[in-house]
């Protein structure tokens, strides 16, 4: 605000409070305080509305880019960031920007814990409990289908067997795998913190043979098909741990993080970090100036009201005689001006919100087609 125009504006709000008829007792300097006060509340309303309009386009942009009163791109980086994760885990797919790698870890019998080395982000461990489909059912030579021995039937010296339903065989192999369940164990595992950055990979059941043997027809003491000899892993390398959104995946976070010593990747992570800021008078349109002079001249109500006529709680002494100040008129009038503008303001935003404006619009694009359904169609002439 220029010098002249900010003179303006304070003999413009000694008017309205009551000079030159009343002497007003404000200063310059407490009328300033008051108007940059103004300002600043506008400028949280305005910017609370930036947030909640476009907090999913400022995510992931860098926090020391001033982005007060500018237009900001509908970039979808909240959706990609959300798709991001699940498409990793196949290697490819929507903002993928790190190679998905795969690891093996050889087993041994009876050893449970294996370590995994430090700055691997693990994705996946491949250590399932097997199919039992594949061990009952689907051989028509398996013993476990009904013999026709006692009819005499036999091929080529070996006895035939009657060849069980596809049903049955899906019976048998759900069967087979409630019994292990119950009797023995299923396949799982977890990943605990190790030393030195290190993971340690805790599988269940304990592998029950050494390494190197993987037929499918060797049976664990557990009942079910034995341990294989390598189990495979996949994971992403990860770079630090104060967020770096190319390798690491973490959120993004602002460069210097209190007395850490950490910093981050600085790059917007929420609404405590976005490059939101008080917004200058000469940047306002004249919506926003007007909002301001009539905030600042109910804040210099009240400013006089308690600071200056509330003295004495409003009883100034004199000779013979007792005069009552109406500071409590000023402070009523500037507090209930005070509400009155943010309550204002505050629905004149909502009804502006994106959300808003989308469904008008879309009431009004209703409201056409209604209409134009009673226009008589044109002939067509071919």
């Amino acid at each position: 605000m220029t010098e002249s125009a900010q003179q303006a504006l304070f003999r413009r709000i000694r008017r309205k409070i009551g000079a030159p008829v009343l002497t007003v007792e404000l200063v310059d300097e407490q009328i300033e305080e008051c108007i940059c006060q103004a300002i600043e509340k506008y400028s949280s309303y305005i910017n609370n509305w930036a947030l909640q309009n476009r907090m999913a386009e400022m995510l992931g942009l860098p926090n020391n880019e001033d982005v007060t009163l500018k237009y900001v791109a509908n970039s979808l980086y909240m959706e990609k960031s959300m798709a991001k994760h699940p498409s990793e885990m196949i290697g490819g797919g929507v903002n993928t920007t790190r190679e998905l790698k795969t690891d093996g870890i050889n087993l041994s019998a009876n050893t449970q814990n294996y370590s995994i080395p430090a700055n691997r982000e693990v994705e996946e461990v491949m250590w399932y409990t097997p199919s039992f489909i594949n061990l009952y059912g689907l051989d028509p030579f398996a013993n476990t289908n009904i013999a026709f021995t006692e009819f005499g039937a036999s091929f080529a010296g070996y006895s035939l067997y009657y060849v069980m339903p596809v049903f049955d065989t899906i019976l048998t192999a759900q069967a087979a795998e409630l019994r292990n369940k119950v009797r023995g164990s299923e396949y799982s595992y977890t990943i605990h913190a190790g030393s030195g950055g290190t993971r340690v990979l805790r599988l269940y059941p304990v592998p029950t043979r050494n390494q190197g043997t993987i037929s499918p027809s060797y049976s664990s003491t557990a009942g079910g098909p034995g341990t294989p000899g390598t189990v495979f892993y996949r994971y992403y390398d990860r770079v630090g741990t104060d967020g770096n959104p190319l390798l690491s995946g973490n959120t993004g976070n602002p460069q210097g993080i209190g007395d850490t010593g950490k910093t981050g990747n600085g790059l917007v992570s929420g609404p405590a970090d976005a490059p939101l800021y008080n917004i200058a008078f000469d940047d306002l349109n004249d919506i926003g100036k007007n909002w301001v002079k009539e905030y600042a001249e109910a804040l210099a109500k009240e400013l006089l009201g308690i600071g200056i006529r509330g003295k004495f709680s409003g009883e100034l002494p004199i000779p013979d005689a007792t005069v009552t100040m109406n500071s409590a008129d000023l402070i009523t009038n500037g507090r209930a001006d005070q509400d009155r503008l943010l309550d204002q303001l505050g629905e004149n935003l909502d009804k502006l919100s994106l959300k808003n404006i989308l469904e008008d619009r879309a009431a009004m694009q209703e409201a056409v087609n209604k209409s134009l359904q009673s226009v008589p169609l044109g002939i067509y002439w071919g």
